[in-house]
């Protein structure tokens, strides 16, 4: 399903692309799948969780700057180095837009990263005043930051330097 969506777009997903893509019948996905719309929500939910799984360092202790440094830089090695991957993604968001469901779940995946942040920035530094702001400013300047390298107008090191010195400013820990 990814492999269809890099290489033609949402556009061309159909249970014959995608069976082809797979090296299987087109009877098979549609044994799996009712509907085009089930399989792109399957394959948009199935993203989120292996973004999620492959940055297992965001799990962490929220009081170990290594996990917040986590959540904000998860997506800035993806985007210079998988193209495929993050326009993947930038594909579901552009679907969320006519797909309630889509635009709930990557929602819903922004709101509890933010939380996440949010936790992080009260355990590193409990003075710090609206927490669930700066946490919010935080997240929106990660997703800023990877468009930017995704798009190569930013390398993902001076990106990850605007995110390093975003945390300094507020005072958080850094992590050596």
């Amino acid at each position: 399903m990814w492999r269809v969506i890099a290489e033609s777009g949402l556009g061309a997903v159909s249970f014959r692309s995608v069976a082809g893509a797979a090296g299987v019948s087109a009877g098979r996905v549609q044994h799996y799948f009712a509907s085009k719309q089930e399989l792109i929500r399957a394959s948009a939910a199935e993203l989120i969780e292996a973004a999620a799984e492959a940055t297992p360092a965001a799990t962490g202790d929220a009081s170990d700057p290594k996990t917040l440094q986590a959540l904000l830089l998860h997506g800035l090695g993806p985007a210079g180095t998988s193209r495929p991957g993050t326009s993947i993604y930038y594909s579901y968001i552009a679907a969320s837009v006519a797909d309630p469901w889509i635009a709930n779940m990557l929602a819903e995946t922004k709101v509890a990263l933010i939380s996440q942040v949010e936790r992080c920035l009260s355990a590193q530094l409990p003075e710090l005043s609206k927490p669930a702001d700066v946490a919010c400013e935080l997240a929106l300047l990660a997703d800023g930051a990877v468009q930017a390298v995704f798009l190569g107008a930013l390398d993902a090191d001076k990106a990850r330097q605007i995110i390093a010195s975003a945390l300094q400013e507020r005072g958080l820990p850094q992590d050596g």
